[in-house]
């Protein structure tokens, strides 16, 4: 199955209010339900196993309405860990449902308005396949550089299977919008191989990629050694 980009509608919020409010309904199902919390929180659980830490800051890119953060947030609280998150959308309409529950920032992918450093974990969710070409390479040099310990993504792996199932899942999606960008999503989607070619053509040598059910990819790349770090991988970019 080749990979095919396309315009999704929430990328540019086409459609009434309405309709995308209805369509990050969808999105959340689709985390919820297929792979998006649960490969998120063992991406997460790993950091702090490695670490040693019990708190973080957390930045995600392409954050949507910001659901994500306040779950994950939560159930790795009742795990004894703290998770301080902000929540960044290029599209303040997004955020607007949660504002109160999460840091929102407004801001491009590529243009992040932060100093270095500036957060122990800086990750994505159903974000990364957006993005082709230079572009990936950018995506990930700029969440590189705003990370003190580790990048994290997570996203689809593209196969048949689950391009077959949303299709014929209209419980799981509401609307035309949804099905749409469900489809396209999986469409757009890398394999581990393609993945793992990208990463390192960003120039990352240190970094794992593990696959979590259903047909979802979950990538760590890990930024610098410290006193934090246990295993001793240095977690260092190649010139």
């Amino acid at each position: 199955m080749r990979r095919v980009t396309s315009v999704e509608f929430l990328d540019h919020d086409l459609g009434t209010p309405p309709q995308i409010a209805a369509l990050l309904d969808d999105l959340w199902r689709i985390n919820r339900y297929l792979g998006g919390l649960s490969s998120n929180r063992a991406l997460l659980e790993a950091f702090f196993r490695r670490t040693g830490l019990r708190a973080a800051t957390w930045l995600e890119i392409g954050a949507g309405d910001g659901r994500l953060g306040v779950c994950l947030r939560e159930r790795l609280r009742r795990r004894g860990f703290t998770l301080e998150c902000v929540a960044l959308d290029r599209q303040r309409s997004h955020l607007a449902a949660r504002r109160a529950a999460l840091r929102p920032v407004v801001a491009d992918a590529l243009a992040l308005p932060f100093a270095p450093d500036s957060f122990d974990v800086v990750a994505c969710n159903l974000l990364f396949h957006h993005f082709s070409g230079e572009r990936a390479v950018a995506l990930l040099a700029a969440m590189y550089a705003v990370a003190r310990v580790a990048v994290l993504v997570s996203d689809l792996e593209r196969h048949v299977l689950p391009y077959l199932f949303i299709r014929v899942a209209p419980w799981l999606v509401s609307n035309p919008l949804s099905r749409h960008d469900a489809v396209a999503s999986v469409r757009q989607a890398y394999t581990r191989a393609e993945l793992e070619g990208i990463v390192r053509q960003a120039g990352f040598a240190h970094f794992e990629i593990r696959r979590f059910a259903p047909f979802r990819l979950g990538l760590t790349i890990w930024k610098r050694p410290g006193p934090e770090l246990a295993g001793g991988r240095d977690g260092a970019r190649q010139a």
